[in-house]
């Protein structure tokens, strides 16, 4: 039996140095290794190892992952600025006065070439304003009037409420032409 354990002993011996064999070369290739990435390119002493150049880039590299973050909140906040822009852009244009409507008419009997006129400035909702313009012998009155969502604050002419209702119509067919009496 102590034979055994002295074949065993020995048999655990010589692979403890075939694995100390292999450790030894391992960690020679790895301080070989080291070194170069220590030493950098043999052709210049000035330049930087491989390890400082990664250690570089990996610098740069969390930089650039900070100014990406921050261009991304900057972009979100011109996306919100844009939407905010047309929101009041959209607001603005529904004020705007965009129809417009003109009906000339001859304002008394005696009168003719129709110099008279009613004018509708409108804008989408149907606000705006009605100028009146009524020509005689020896003038000319203006008068103006608020509309709102198509009716006048004040009771409209028969003249103004045709230009009201031509500048909300969205087709703008042509007006007949009225006489007063």
């Amino acid at each position: 039996m102590s034979t055994y354990l002295a074949v065993f002993a020995l048999v655990t011996a010589c692979l403890a140095l075939v694995a100390s064999y292999i450790a030894m070369r391992t960690l020679a290739r790895l301080r070989r290794a080291t070194a170069i990435l220590e030493r950098g390119p043999r052709s210049s002493p000035t330049h930087e190892s491989l390890l400082e150049a990664t250690t570089r880039h990996a610098q740069r590299t969390a930089n650039v992952a900070e100014e990406l973050k921050s261009l991304r909140a900057y972009v979100e906040q011109v996306r919100e600025a844009g939407e905010s822009a047309e929101r009041a852009r959209s607001d603005q244009t529904a004020r705007a006065l965009r129809h417009v409507a003109l009906v000339r008419y001859d304002a008394f009997a005696e009168m003719s070439g129709r110099t008279s006129f009613s004018l509708a400035l409108l804008d989408e909702r149907g606000d705006g304003v009605t100028i009146s313009a009524i020509t005689g012998h020896t003038g000319t009155r203006m008068y103006a009037k608020g509309v709102a969502d198509g009716k006048g604050e004040h009771q409209l002419s028969p003249e103004e409420s045709q230009a009201v209702s031509a500048a909300r119509d969205k087709h703008r067919n042509p007006l007949p032409n009225r006489r007063a009496s």
